[in-house]
């Protein structure tokens, strides 16, 4: 019986971690012609406890750092390895800029060991995905 209450405390326990988290389903619909913005990124929010994933077309979940702006205004932060279509890995830096309140999130990218002069860009809307 201890064990089967002791079951049920830790599942309640691990919903309500989840509960919190929101995520998001944003497509790009305004990228720019580099290809390094994926056409659709989904974002888990939990601002409570100030964690994030990310994942794209481009690469699987990856944790994020979060960051709280003014009212429901975030910055979301994560490093990937790419593959360049020369077949170079590539280290590059991402950053989204999500509104939720307006459900809009403006992306960018950088190059962390090339110094490249493009810095691929993109922006769209959002959506919250529901269970």
């Amino acid at each position: 019986m201890k064990k089967i209450i002791l079951a049920c405390v830790a599942a309640l326990s691990v919903q309500t971690a989840w509960a919190d988290t929101v995520e998001y389903k944003c497509n790009i619909t305004k990228p720019d012609s580099h290809g390094w913005i994926a056409p659709e990124y989904h974002f888990q929010i939990d601002a409570d406890t100030g964690q994030a994933k990310v994942v794209s077309g481009h690469h699987d979940w990856t944790k994020a750092k979060l960051k709280v702006k003014k009212g429901n205004e975030y910055r979301v932060l994560w490093n990937v390895t790419l593959r360049s279509s020369e077949g170079q890995n590539l280290r590059m830096k991402y950053q989204a800029n999500f509104d939720a309140a307006k459900t809009t999130v403006r992306v960018r990218a950088s190059f962390s060991h090339i110094n490249a002069s493009n810095k691929p860009y993109g922006s769209g809307v959002c959506s919250v995905v529901t269970g």
